[in-house]
């Protein structure tokens, strides 16, 4: 026969479990250089989209241009048919890279937003590749002029974006968020 409740053979009741440890520690409140530099990581990951897009649309003669004048460098002679088939590869493979490096500076703000050290050092080590990249990109030679506007907006975004994850407020955000779980 069962009963419920206590066993009255048993003198000793069972000791309650402990809280969770996240109901011990303080609550972390994302101040606003954080939500900023979030924004400014999405802002410049929409940019990069947009720019694919657009060099997609408006470059691809320059894209089977340069096919076919890399192919006859080769001494092969191209039917346009194998040009296009070039050129629709490279642009797919792009379109696979664009999307992917997409989705990970998304899910990096994302992680980052919510208090994750790891992405904020991940988004500042991208960036300043990132600036690296668009500053020498600047200073080369043959620059088209939307190109250098897209270089300068991009470098804006992305330096003032990793300024604002290592504010003051920003680190002692991330630093109560890394103790928790």
């Amino acid at each position: 026969m069962t009963t419920s409740g206590p066993d009255p053979n048993q003198p000793y009741q069972p000791m309650p479990s402990a809280p969770p440890i996240n109901d011990l520690l303080p609550t972390a409140v994302r101040p606003k250089s954080v939500t900023t530099s979030f924004q400014l990581w999405v802002v410049n990951a929409i940019l990069g989209i947009v720019g694919f897009i657009v060099t997609v649309a408006i470059g691809t003669d320059a894209l089977r241009e340069s096919a076919a004048t890399a192919l006859r460098a080769q001494g092969k002679a191209a039917t346009s048919a194998e040009i296009d088939t070039v050129v629709t590869a490279g642009l797919v493979f792009a379109g696979i890279i664009a999307a992917v490096s997409f989705a990970l500076y998304l899910l990096f703000a994302f992680k980052m937003r919510a208090g994750k050290n790891w992405a904020r050092m991940t988004l500042a080590i991208l960036g300043t590749i990132g600036l690296i990249v668009n500053v020498l990109g600047l200073v080369s030679e043959g620059a088209a002029p939307a190109g250098i506007v897209v270089s300068v907006i991009q470098i804006l975004l992305v330096g003032t974006a990793i300024y604002f994850m290592f504010t003051a407020d920003s680190k002692a955000y991330f630093e109560t968020t890394g103790k928790r779980y």
